[in-house]
């Protein structure tokens, strides 16, 4: 219907077809494919060409900027006969139509359709044809002319109008419009639009914007009233780089694009180094205000400084021309003191100059790779050098393979953050065991799959990183941040004492008590402390002896008022209860009706203690009422969380929450934010105003439908009871509380996750200071009453005429100075603390990265291999039979960042084996499959019943069993037990020596080689433990005589009576004896047996110590140097051939630096890495047509895209030579 209602109107603007176009972009809006290809399909079957023709002609009939009708509608304004409607609408009409049908053909292309953006430019099998690529750009450069003019009209003028503004606007959304449609109709790429475009008029356009922008940006940053003209302005200009950068996509080196983009810049090349100016003086504003020499001019950060001092700053810093900081200061609004805020400046223009000027550099880098011998180029690229060199960090650059089989450049944007989170410590060690790991272990095939997998790893330990890092605190004056913060709790204890004013003594002298607590607070507060710390910083040496005996002076004062408050309280409550006027004061106000108000119902309810809950809720929406009048408006956001956290949390309709554990899981409602608008939004009015508002509000009450009245409760009349406002505010309190709590728990995690590393080596440190004490213990054989009961070690301190079980002699600590047990008790209690905060930060900080890759597998082997559906695991495989207990719980997934999954799972194997059956595999009801918009969900009561039924246990138990099955966090627990023994004896302390070889890269290596062949290591073992019995067994039936190891002949000795004994003798000293167990046995000279032992203790010497011993010697050392290899094999690969392609260095060794240059910014490993997280976190609709690419193969788990065996500079080698 869309397509014939356009194709109907023949060409002439009309209101159907302005709504058939808003119908056409509501259906098509996100990229709908199945509506663009049945427009597509409806357009071939029919071969309807008036479409394409209404479309051109509607082109046409868009208008521009008109400058005529401009000027006649201000000579009618001078001459006072102007219209109400003013002269916008007729200077230029029917922008928003304009917007709409461009908008509509962007759609029509939206996420890369090939096809449609073909038949946009040629109709195969009409009659006619019409190119809407050219059309397009018709209409473009006829709005640029017009944009042009208007710009030379108001060029001689110091400020333009608000005429002019509105505009100025209207037009330049027109045209950004038209450049995001121009966008689309060639990313992909479309090589087809891209040469129409090419060879069109659209570089008239470009070189006439470029124009506009160089002279308009520099005219509108000088006046403050402009600045949202100038952001409009930076914004066209953002999306013209982008639609530019587009007509590269898929470029190859020396294209015809390429040349025509260059003979466009050259011809505009007064402009483009005027706009690069302009972004280069932004761009280094930023790193002037954060510099070390600027805080001399602002040392408290406050944000404001004169112009003479922002001058000198810029002069000493000599990085800008005189012209430079004329400019600059001119666009500084400042006060009547010449005073400005520079971070306001800054922010104003250096993030935009950002933003576009990332874009300008990805230009400039693509023309200058694609076009390498172009000498007019290379002046551009020395103009830009400064804006290069500022964008070379965040630019990253990678190569693929792309859809044409051809090798492609693509650049994207790297966040600060992101390089920040790669140098952290957990992430270069998932670096470098993945690098050992991928080398040694995975073939061709396989290095890919573990590269991407262990990309999608770091992705999720660098968003954990930088979700546990500190948050980058904007500096803001101490003095106005505490004022904030004192304000805040005064206005919370002032609202408190305001609603229990003619309360009992006891309840003022709590809120009194209360009061104090929080000055105290505010006077030990950190920030406090750090504002007067800075302040004695800057004290003389006379000052800082005055302030320290007077600091102490202030102390013995205060200790007296403090004990004289106490006492003078105590005195002041018992007298104000007794004898005080507040009873009778009661008695006198209380009246008999509301005794009998508040009194219960018997024969309805029954009688409760608690006053009924209408009333509650009344006394808390007084008290609510109470706190918008006292808080004042304007307060910073950070104390708007506070004071939302303290505010008693709301329902809809107006209900409270009640009471309860529920309150402590539901911290939602109404914002202190919201309450501080309704208070700023309503001054506090006179008495006198009181009836008119009375009157206010009882006409909003009577416009009220009928419905909400009869919803209002009637409570609303009965007075008030006090009693109820404390046992309502209780919960809140206590809500508040909780959220405090969690917030600066979440902290404290955070920090020990952080600080992980540093704690184990804190940890080891301590580890070498006990040991360190323990090497002055010392044996002694005295009494216990000879032995100072201090200086005894308490672990072997027994009961008198007892010995161990060992039958131990005393230990003591040999020591004069009486500080070293005391000093051991303290590091092994400061040990275990250690130990457990490792154990906590571990959890937070590794954790969460294991269940996120247990999540993966399970999802992907769910989505690509169908496990539990199509095929079942063993039953010897109990990783699978585990995680079978996961796949139905609601949690599921949880860190895996795909929470679809389920979902995927169901659409690609719900045709062949049910979607319900699948659904109920998974843990789906019916409701999860069907989406409902208009369907409500009904939220629970909180409450403790609740708050139990939402925790997923079967998750939970799970992910215990994935947790306790990871090595490290094993290690970590058997850490902190051999901690926590050690304070039963100190000795246990020894064993954590051991985790020096856990910390060193090089002795984990030897501690590997014992357990690399770890198998074969334990079967050869096991092969000597048989084969020592098979002698036991011989020498038990016929050579115990000679096993007689006493040197008394009357009191014999025999080792081989018993076989356990024989047993044990034979491994404990047959394998250690050099020449084996005949070392150990009588010599048989003369003996009947003496052939037969001969040959026993040789065999025994030959198999057992020269063959046995020697295998397992051999294998320890064969380990160890398969492993020393493996590392030197992977240095090696690393230095001599590319990851990525598997080319070797010997190739881009020929040019110097070769091999250097391409892992480093051509094939980088973080580049590709980066790249990935680039198109996780950005929107599918805002991709390119080499990042649609490459996202497509991705979720299909495809990685033709890497360029394997081949790369740009290879492909391109006689070009680029």
């Amino acid at each position: 219907m869309v397509l014939q209602m356009i194709s109907a109107s023949k060409g002439r603007l009309g209101p159907m077809v302005t709504c058939t176009l808003k119908l056409g972009i509501s259906i098509l809006n996100g990229g709908n494919v199945q509506v663009q290809q049945k427009m597509l399909d409806y357009l071939k079957e029919k071969r309807d060409a008036g479409f394409f023709k209404s479309l051109s002609g509607l082109m046409q009939s868009c208008s521009v900027l008109d400058l005529n009708a401009f000027e006649r509608q201000n000579k009618a304004e001078g001459l006072g006969m102007v219209t109400e409607e003013g002269s916008s609408s007729k200077v230029l009409q029917n922008d928003e139509f304009t917007r709409d049908l461009f908008r509509f053909l962007q759609l029509l292309c939206e996420g890369h359709n090939g096809d449609f953006q073909n038949f946009l430019r040629t109709q195969t099998g009409n009659t006619t044809t019409v190119n809407i690529i050219i059309s397009t750009v018709d209409y473009l450069l006829r709005l640029q002319e017009s944009i042009s003019d208007f710009y030379w009209y108001y060029s001689g003028k110091d400020v333009i109008d608000e005429t002019g503004k509105l505009n100025f606007s209207k037009a330049l959304s027109v045209a950004k419009q038209i450049f995001n449609s121009l966008t689309e109709y060639i990313q992909g790429p479309c090589i087809g639009n891209q040469q129409s475009l090419a060879h069109s008029r659209l570089w008239d356009a470009v070189v006439g914007f470029l124009h506009v922008f160089a002279n308009m940006q520099m005219k509108l940053s000088q006046d403050a009233s402009q600045i949202e003209l100038l952001k409009e302005l930076m914004d066209l200009q953002k999306d013209m780089v982008v639609m530019l950068l587009s007509l590269l996509e898929g470029n190859v080196v020396n294209g015809t694009i390429g040349k025509q983009m260059v003979d466009t810049l050259v011809e505009s090349s007064s402009n483009v180094e005027m706009i690069l100016k302009f972004f280069d003086m932004f761009l280094k504003l930023k790193d002037l205000t954060t510099s070390d020499n600027f805080k001399e001019y602002d040392p408290e950060c406050k944000g404001i400084i004169s112009k003479k001092e922002f001058q000198k700053s810029m002069e000493s810093q000599k990085q800008y021309s005189q012209s430079e900081i004329e400019f600059l200061l001119s666009c500084a609004e400042a006060d009547e003191n010449d005073m400005f805020n520079y971070k306001e400046f800054v922010e104003r223009f250096h993030e935009p100059a950002k933003d576009i000027g990332f874009n300008v550099a990805v230009l400039l880098t693509n023309l200058s790779e694609h076009m390498p011998h172009d000498s007019r180029l290379a002046t551009f690229l020395d103009l830009a050098e400064s804006v290069l060199s500022y964008f070379e960090p965040y630019l990253g650059r990678i190569e693929i393979l792309g859809s044409a089989k051809r090798i492609e450049r693509v650049y994207f944007e790297i966040s600060e953050s992101s390089r920040e989170q790669w140098e952290k410590p957990q992430v270069k060690e998932s670096k470098r065991q993945f690098i050992f790991d991928v080398v040694n272990e995975g073939g061709e095939s396989e290095k890919m799959e573990m590269f991407v997998n262990f990309c999608e790893d770091t992705i999720f330990e660098m968003q954990l990183a930088s979700q546990i890092s500190e948050p980058d605190v904007v500096e803001q004056p101490e003095e106005e941040e505490e004022e904030e913060a004192h304000s805040i709790l005064e206005e919370l204890s002032g609202g408190e004492e305001d609603a229990l004013e003619s309360a009992s003594a006891f309840t003022t002298a709590f809120c009194s008590v209360k009061k104090k607590i929080s000055d105290i607070r505010h006077i030990f507060a950190v920030k406090n402390m750090r504002k007067q710390f800075k302040k004695v910083k800057k004290l003389s040496i006379r000052e800082l002896i005055t302030g320290f005996f007077s600091f102490f002076w202030m102390l013995f004062i205060g200790f007296f008022k403090g004990i004289f408050g106490l006492i003078f309280g105590f005195f002041h409550l018992i007298w104000s209860s007794m004898f005080g006027g507040g009873l009778v004061e009661g008695a006198k106000n209380m009246k008999v009706t509301d005794i009998l108000g508040n009194m219960p119902d018997p024969t309805q309810f029954g009688i409760h203690g608690d006053v009924g809950g209408e009333d509650k809720v009344e006394a808390i929406e007084s008290s609510g009422s109470l706190d918008k009048t006292t808080t004042p408006p304007g307060d910073g956001t950070d104390m708007d969380v506070m004071l939302e956290m303290l505010t008693v949390p709301k329902k809809e309709g107006g209900k409270h929450v009640e009471p309860g554990l529920g309150d402590v899981s539901e911290l939602s409602g109404e914002s202190s934010t919201d309450q501080k608008k309704k208070a700023a939004a309503k001054p506090v009015e006179t008495p006198e105003s009181e009836p008119e508002k009375a009157d206010t509000e009882t006409k909003e009450k009577e416009d009220k439908p009928k419905e909400e009245e009869a919803k209002e409760p009637v409570a609303e009349e009965k007075p008030i009871t006090k009693s109820s406002h404390p046992k309502e505010a209780s919960p809140a309190f206590m809500s508040s509380i909780f959220a405090v709590l969690d917030i600066y728990t979440t902290k404290m995690l955070n920090y020990l996750a952080r600080n992980f590393y540093n704690l184990r080596f804190l940890a080891l440190f301590v580890c070498f200071a006990i040991n360190f004490i323990l090497l002055f213990y010392k044996v002694t054989g005295e009494t216990e009453e000879e032995v100072d009961e201090d200086d005894r070690w308490e672990g072997d301190e027994e009961d008198d005429g007892e010995n161990t079980l060992f039958d131990m002699d005393e230990f003591v600590l040999q020591e004069s100075t009486g500080y070293m047990l005391p000093t051991l008790r303290f590091l092994a209690v400061f040990h275990t603390v250690i130990s457990l905060l490792c154990l906590v930060g571990y959890y937070y900080l590794k954790v969460p990265l294991v269940v996120f890759k247990r999540e993966k597998e399970i999802a992907r082997k769910l989505e690509f291999d169908g496990l539990y559906i199509t095929e079942q695991p063993s039953d010897d495989d109990i990783k699978g039979q585990w995680d079978r207990l996961v796949i139905n719980t609601p949690s599921f997934p949880n860190n895996y960042w795909d929470k679809f999954v389920k979902r995927k799972v169901i659409n690609k194997y719900g045709d062949m084996y049910g979607a319900e059956r699948i659904a109920e595999l998974l843990g789906l009801d019916k409701s999860a499959l069907d989406f409902d918009p208009t369907v409500e969900t009904v939220e629970k009561e909180a409450s403790l019943l609740s708050w139990l039924s939402s925790i997923d246990t079967k998750y939970h138990i799970w992910k215990m069993g994935v947790v306790l099955t990871d090595n490290s966090f094993l290690y970590l627990i058997w850490y902190t037990t051999m901690s926590i023994f050690g304070h039963f004896n100190n000795f246990f302390f020894a064993a954590h020596l051991l985790d020096i070889a856990m910390g060193f890269k090089t002795l984990r290596t030897i501690l590997s080689s014992v357990t690399h062949n770890g198998k074969q290591l334990v079967l050869t073992v096991g092969l000597l433990a048989v084969v020592v019995y098979l002698y036991t067994v011989v020498a038990f039936n016929f050579f115990r005589k000679f096993y007689n190891k006493s040197e008394d002949e009357d009191e014999p000795d025999m080792k081989c009576d018993d076989m356990m004994t024989c047993y044990l003798f034979h491994m404990y000293v047959g394998v250690r004896a050099g020449g084996g167990i005949g070392d150990e046995l009588e010599d048989p000279a003369g003996d009947p047996y003496e052939l037969y032992r001969i040959l026993f203790d040789i065999t025994f010497f030959f198999f057992v110590i020269v063959i046995l011993l020697a295998i397992i010697q051999g294998l320890i050392i064969d380990a160890f140097g398969e492993l020393r290899d493996q590392q030197e094999q992977v240095r090696e690969d690393m230095e001599t051939k590319c990851f990525i392609c598997g080319i070797g260095s010997d190739y881009f060794d020929t040019t110097p630096h070769g091999f250097e240059t391409h892992t480093l910014e051509e094939h980088n490993l973080a580049n590709y890495m980066f790249f990935l997280m680039y198109l996780i976190n950005k929107d599918e609709t805002e991709h390119t047509g080499q990042e649609s690419y490459v996202w497509k193969l991705y979720q299909e788990r495809c990685w033709d895209f890497f360029p394997a065996g081949d790369c740009f500079r290879k492909q391109y080698e006689d070009q680029l030579s």
